[in-house]
């Protein structure tokens, strides 16, 4: 999915106003680069673009400012087979963050909050709800359920929710297949009556939830999770176009 990555990345940089130095093709070099240098055949690539070193003040610098590029690579680390298997809790909590979650920004202090409160309580992660009631994403994920009807539900993309480029690989494999799938926020209560839920990103692709403030959903991984998550990983290891 790089070019979905660099897509989101050019977009969001345009709308921070910092400019885009790179062509993608150039950045891919940088990142497999990286990696070598690392000697590391598979990666957990992370890079973050400022727009560059200048003095403290709230406005933007002034002149020519060069921005700052910085890249990590690790070893991914994937959940266990076992997460897979039974899936794993997740909590919720209120979404206190800023209104433009479009954006993928370095700027995630309520994210890091609510991971913690999730660890804290033993949670894989914080399920994140909003004042209408109306349940956005997870801290560092997309979140989707199958409801009572067989359909694949995840919440629209608008400034709510950052859109998780898994999140676009999943819908893109569900209705290949003809899997219905809409795109309408639901509350924590469709999530209890749901046949199941799961959590969605790079470094976790389909995670299924089974229990929510510890409360079982569906008790098990239903069946419609479990065929997803094949067709997805099909899509992952370039079976699926």
């Amino acid at each position: 999915d790089w070019k979905q990555h660099c897509r989101r990345l050019r977009r969001s940089l345009a709308e921070m106003r910092i400019g885009y130095s790179f062509n993608d093709d150039v950045l891919r070099n940088l990142v497999l680069e990286l990696m070598d240098k690392n000697s590391l055949e598979d990666a957990a690539v992370y890079l973050q673009i400022t727009r560059g070193v200048a003095k403290r003040e709230h406005g933007f610098p002034k002149g020519n400012i060069t921005q700052s590029v910085v890249m990590t690579a690790n070893m991914p680390s994937f959940p266990s087979d076992k997460e897979y298997k039974h899936g794993v809790a997740v909590i919720t909590m209120p979404d206190i963050r800023w209104k433009r979650r479009d954006i993928k920004t370095i700027s995630l202090l309520p994210n890091i909050l609510a991971k913690q409160a999730a660890t804290e309580q033993d949670a894989a992660e914080a399920i994140l709800i909003e004042d209408d009631g109306f349940i956005t994403e997870g801290s560092s994920s997309n979140f989707f359920i199958f409801d009572k009807n067989g359909t694949l539900r995840t919440h629209p993309l608008n400034n709510r929710i950052l859109g998780g480029i898994t999140r676009e690989g999943i819908i893109d494999v569900a209705k290949h297949a003809g899997i219905k799938v809409e795109e309408q926020a639901f509350r924590l209560a469709d999530v209890m009556e749901s046949n199941g839920a799961f959590v969605s990103s790079t470094t976790k692709h389909i995670l299924p939830v089974t229990k929510v403030n510890g409360l079982e959903v569906a008790g098990v991984v239903c069946s419609e999770i479990q065929e997803l998550m094949k067709l997805y990983k099909k899509y992952v290891d370039g079976q699926v176009g």
